[in-house]
């Protein structure tokens, strides 16, 4: 089978790069930037405002109509600039002050904590006023989750793990035509919900509802345990959003369920491209709370203007956002008390009267170990860069911008981690062998600072050969996966992009792992619509990116292994 799959591929040989849009701040979902269209008057005390994605339908109106009428502070008018990014990226960024909000609202408090203990400093308050809430799910499909026993029992992460860590897979539950048990889950230096699931995890595995300890995460038996789980999973990524347009594509086929909160479920279920029902599954030994917290920063440069202007936005939220406007956006009221509304119903795969138990955060220093033990713990990846070096490159300094992502994505990679490198202008030039990053990070480095930009492009040509070689290992225990990079129209491949798409198609269908293909659209000239192309049909994901973006492109990509 794999040998076929090979000659496929390398019948299409192919090539390259492209997008997702970055923002300043970074995002979630792809999307991001500034989500008001006005302008700010002159003398206006600005008020930027981050939030993470899966609430931009909700706050982006919202914050346009706050700046239309706009109360003042000090004889000004105060101007709210909204920007998407996820939870993960702007917790680091704010630490790092390399993102600069006065208002923040992340999906869940615990960013705020994590944001205080990375910068030693109480710049997130204790206690912030939730602006809506969703809980942490495990999404299933309807058929499978009746195969547990759902509706009539209560399934809980025990029997999750279970199935995850289990040979037979569904085949235990009589149900061998499912095939093996596939987990999916964001990744949580990036993502609430990937963060949540790993910590449940933590918790199932210690048999613990509160006070996890760093001594129960270090334990020997439990990272075991949590490293058999992870080998379930499909892959990893920077937001349950793309999860939920792969499951609407492929189905069951490729996931079984994904740990999600209940906000994307219900939007999954509105528009479920003809797949089965997703259905909420909220573990019975209990599960956390995404309680979306408007926190005013304490940092050092929020002025008292725009502390007063940001107080302002958040009664100003607090009194738009009802129980009906909540619910319109498929979020429960910030009131924990507070009874839910349609949609959050048993027909669109939700229960209102779930969950009967929230699990407790983890203290900071806790969710800093539980993240560090998921990076040495993760499922590994077979990693194919493929790297435009062609003459146009060289012109505005787009090849050492590119170095310098590339980088940075070595920064994000596990020793475990199997990595190779592919050049290509006019030809294609295999340059380091697919071997473990723990053996092979010096030669990478080396070879990718040497680089120099020569001659046209035969991006599909290069693409296709990066595929081929990751078919090659024959390996469905690891992420298999291509990062192609491009910055013009390919003008010598052998190969068109229908070849490549086509044959990409072929080995997304057939049993295993597929090889999928994250493609980077390096500068406006770029083809973005054959790189989408060639990203969609393996599975993977297209980003854009100029010299400015581009660490930010390749950090994000990293976000999938």
């Amino acid at each position: 089978m794999r040998t076929g799959r090979l000659l496929v591929i390398l019948v299409a040989i192919g090539a390259v790069a492209i997008a997702a849009i970055v923002s300043l701040g970074g995002s979630d979902d792809g999307g991001g930037g500034s989500t008001n269209a006005s302008k700010p008057a002159g003398n206006a005390v600005r008020v930027p405002f981050a939030y993470s994605p899966e609430k931009e339908e909700l706050l982006a109106p919202l914050v346009a109509e706050f700046n239309k009428d706009a109360p003042e502070v000090g004889g000004r008018p105060v101007f709210v600039e909204g920007q998407v990014v996820s939870s993960g990226e702007a917790q680091e960024k704010i630490g790092k002050q390399q993102l600069r909000p006065v208002a923040w609202s992340p999906a869940s408090s615990l960013w705020g904590r994590l944001l205080n203990f990375q910068a030693d400093q109480e710049w997130a308050p204790a206690d912030n006023p939730p602006i809506v809430r969703t809980p942490l799910v495990i999404a299933m499909w309807e058929p499978l989750a009746q195969t547990l026993g759902w509706p009539k029992k209560q399934i809980g992460f025990d029997r999750i793990l279970e199935l995850a860590t289990s040979e037979r897979g569904w085949a235990a539950y009589g149900k061998p035509e499912y095939g093996a048990f596939k987990l999916g889950h964001t990744n949580p230096d990036f993502s609430t919900s990937g963060l949540s699931a790993v910590a449940a995890e933590y918790y199932a595995a210690t048999g613990k509802r509160e006070g996890l300890t760093v001594e129960d995460v270090e334990k020997p038996a439990v990272r075991k345990q949590i490293r058999d789980i992870e080998r379930s999973i499909v892959h990893y990524g920077d937001t349950t959003l793309f999860f939920a347009e792969q499951m609407k594509k492929y189905g069951p086929a490729y996931a079984s369920a994904v740990a999600m909160e209940e906000v994307t479920l219900l939007d999954f279920n509105r528009d479920r491209g003809g797949q089965p029902k997703l259905v909420a599954i909220y573990p019975r030994e209990g599960t956390f709370d995404s309680d979306n917290p408007f926190i005013v920063l304490n940092a050092p440069w929020v002025t008292p203007e725009q502390r007063q202007g940001a107080e302002a936005f958040q009664k100003f939220l607090a009194e738009r956002i009802t129980p009906e406007v909540a619910a319109k956006a498929g979020f429960r009221p910030g009131d924990p008390d507070a009874t839910p509304i349609p949609p959050i119903t048993k027909e669109n795969g939700a229960d209102p009267a779930q969950p009967k138990r929230s699990l407790s955060l983890p203290e900071p220093r806790v969710l800093a170990r539980i993240k560090s033990a998921w990076r040495e713990d993760r499922k590994p990846a077979n990693i194919q860069l493929v790297f435009d070096t062609s003459g146009s490159m060289g012109e505005e300094g787009k090849l050492e911008e590119a170095k310098r992502g590339l980088q940075t994505f070595f920064t994000q990679l596990s020793p475990r981690d199997r990595v190779g490198l592919i050049a290509f202008n006019d030809r294609v030039f295999p340059l380091v062998d697919v071997a473990t990053f723990g053996s092979n990070q010096a030669e990478l480095q080396r070879t990718v600072a040497g680089l120099l930009p020569e001659g046209q492009t035969a991006a599909y040509d290069a693409i296709g050969d990066g595929v081929g070689k990751i078919i090659a290992l024959n390996d469905d225990t690891r992420i298999n996966a291509v990062v192609a990079l491009t910055d013009g129209e390919d003008n010598q491949s052998s190969s068109t992009v229908e070849q490549l798409v086509q044959a990409l198609e072929r080995q997304n269908g057939q049993e295993g792992e597929p090889v999928r293909v994250y493609t980077i659209a390096y500068g406006s000239q770029a083809n973005k619509a054959a790189l989408e192309r060639i990203a969609q049909a393996s599975g993977g994901k297209a980003f854009t990116g100029d010299p400015k973006q581009i660490e930010a492109v390749y950090r994000s990509i990293s976000s999938f292994f």
